[in-house]
């Protein structure tokens, strides 16, 4: 965590990630620049990910942007230093980025979009806020960082084990369709 911290310039802020393989507004790129004037001085917004010339140019220049990766590595470090992973998708299915969090052990908040709360034990594994709601998305940082760390880090590290397994989700295939050809 200091490693990162270092790296990137974040001191000891708190951190508020954001991470999508390629920005869009469908992502909530905006979403973050609505949410940065409400922020702390002791906060900031880390954004990873793909994005336009034009679109790093239109952030403010005290978010922090860092290029996509695929580095499992550099992602599970920034995931587990950041307090909360906020995911302001405005169109999405089964985000692997909220399942990625989780596995960090770092709380996830997010619209209620699609399959973007499916992952989500309100309070425990993260929280859901209504699409637009850039202000709860922040209450919801703030909210995670008062529980702490310790708190989330157990309880979602045991909810990705019990459930994101893909050994136990190919078991689950392979049983399923074991049942429904009669095998």
């Amino acid at each position: 965590t200091s490693a990162v911290r270092a790296k990137y310039g974040l001191g000891d802020r708190h951190i508020i990630l954001g991470l999508a393989s390629i920005w869009m507004k469908e992502k909530g790129l905006d979403d973050f620049v609505k949410m940065h004037p409400m922020l702390h001085d002791d906060e900031v917004i880390v954004i990873v990910g793909k994005m336009t010339p034009e679109q790093k140019a239109s952030l403010p220049d005290s978010i922090v942007t860092i290029a996509r990766t695929e580095n499992v590595q550099q992602l599970a470090e920034l995931y587990s230093a950041a307090d909360a992973f906020v995911n302001p998708t405005w169109q999405d299915n089964y985000p692997t980025v909220n399942l990625e969090s989780i596995a960090c052990g770092t709380p996830v908040v997010t619209y209620r979009t699609g399959g973007s709360i499916e992952a989500i034990v309100e309070g425990k594994t993260g929280y859901v806020v209504e699409q637009g709601d850039v202000e709860g998305l922040l209450k919801c940082t703030r909210e995670a960082r008062v529980q702490g760390k310790d708190y989330f880090r157990e309880i979602c590290r045991s909810q990705a084990l019990a459930n994101f397994s893909k050994e136990d989700r190919y078991k689950d295939y392979i049983e399923l369709y074991e049942s429904l050809t009669g095998r």
